[in-house]
């Protein structure tokens, strides 16, 4: 049998899963090229010299307080690396600790734990400032005034006079790209504004959950109102990280939050692009490492990004995985029995991919927890490599499938070029 490891449970042990697949099948294992991790001292260098930007002290000199936005767990962004060194510049430019407060921007996901904060922002973090979470149902949120839109935004964000974000730069569905204005709306604004930043993705009035796809291009309706918003609620200064195959941080990027940004998109295309199998039989989705809960397992589509057809041929399967290390998971707005849910057999497999056999894989939900997220009857669930295995063995019995596997699909940029590996291409990239 033929060996594959793929990484397993972002911020929960980081095991490992063993894929097995019989001697005669081709497989290719599509990992990301391999770029080194940058050291502190680099990091840090990354981070005094912004992009059409001011220095962090600078910025920082008389200032009274500064609030930094981080993102969640659902995320990878290293906060236990990156948020020392930004409070520590703060510190040195003459601001006390207890001027300084880290805030979670979890737009509509759930709060997090003390346990969860730990492995998010290290030990460090939270000994010397306060670290809280937004709610997006506040009574206390600051109302900006806008003809268009409702905006509300976090009070501890707006009282700040400086104000910074950090986050990494991965692919997203509906804003092209994680980072930048995003930490903001959605981040730490309230359901409303919310509501009507995610509604602009939908293709129909009626708001029917059938999207508009803008996968790694950040210049679309949703980012565009983002960035209008925090044009009023103000960000003086991003972190920006992108991350390479071993959740190190490869590149930073700081300074303005749309010139900055930018940059740091054109950089994770280098860092994330993947080579795409051509015409696969068999393909193997990892949502690692957004792989916390159930609710995102639809993330494990964005490495197949517009070529999704081309990807899968009709009569393939796809493999869908999630560690699901916290179960089903929880989200205000697209979640069961919220104002913008859809029921997850309108989106997983995407609408382009309708057809294709698609097998779920995961151990830390069964088909009980999953349930509510289908309209009808939930797909089965299984628990074992084994099981899909078999399942994949009799179907392709006296055959030699073609398989793809994609270990971090929620992250991984795919290309079809020269690069692309078709069932001509005998090298395993």
């Amino acid at each position: 049998m033929q060996e594959y490891r793929i990484p397993w449970g972002q911020w929960y042990g980081q095991k490992e899963k063993k894929l097995t697949f019989p001697d005669g099948w081709e497989v290719y294992y599509c990992g990301m090229r391999e770029f080194p991790g940058l050291s502190g001292e680099q990091i840090l260098d990354k981070i005094n010299h912004p992009v059409a930007s001011e220095t962090l002290e600078h910025m920082a000199a008389g200032k009274k307080s500064a609030c930094i936005i981080i993102d969640d767990i659902s995320r990878p962004t290293p906060g236990n690396v990156l948020l020392p060194m930004v409070i520590q510049k703060l510190v040195a430019s003459g601001m006390d600790f207890s001027q300084i407060k880290v805030l979670v921007a979890l737009g509509g996901h759930r709060p997090m734990t003390r346990q969860e904060l730990e492995r998010k922002v290290g030990r460090w973090v939270l000994e010397h400032v306060q670290v809280l979470n937004h709610s997006p149902y506040a009574a206390d949120l600051v109302q900006i005034e806008d003809a268009e839109q409702v905006i509300k935004v976090n009070r501890n964000y707006m009282d700040a006079e400086l104000k910074i974000a950090v986050g990494c730069i991965v692919p997203h569905t509906l804003a092209g790209f994680s980072g930048g204005a995003k930490a903001v709306i959605p981040g730490i604004g309230g359901i409303e504004t919310l509501k009507s930043n995610h509604s602009l993705v939908f293709t129909d009035k009626n708001k029917s959950m059938s999207f508009k796809t803008s996968t790694c291009n950040p210049d679309n309706a949703m980012r565009s109102n983002m960035e209008r918003i925090v044009g009023k609620a103000g960000l003086d200064f991003i972190v920006n990280v992108v991350l390479n195959g071993n959740m190190e941080i490869a590149d930073v990027f700081c300074g303005h939050f749309i010139k900055a940004h930018r940059a740091a998109c054109n950089r994770a295309m280098e860092i994330l692009k993947t080579p795409l199998v051509r015409g696969a039989d068999i393909v193997i989705l990892s949502a690692y490492p957004k792989d916390t809960e159930y609710q995102q397992i639809g993330t494990c589509f964005a490495v197949l990004g517009h070529h999704k057809e081309a990807a899968v041929r009709e009569d393939g399967t796809i493999v869908a995985m999630t560690a699901a290390s916290e179960g089903a998971g929880f989200h205000a707005l697209f979640g069961p029995g919220m104002s913008l849910f859809s029921p997850h057999d309108d989106n997983v497999p995407p609408f382009e991919l309708k057809g294709r056999e698609t097998l779920i894989f995961s151990d830390g939900v069964q088909r009980v927890d999953i349930m509510q997220y289908y309209r009808e009857e939930a797909p089965e669930i299984c628990g074992t490599w084994e099981e899909i295995l078999t399942r994949l063995e009799e179907k392709y019995k006296g055959r030699k499938p073609l398989v793809a596997i994609y270990p971090m699909a929620a992250v991984q940029i795919g290309c079809m070029d020269t690069e692309t590996v078709d069932a001509a291409g005998r090298e395993n990239k």
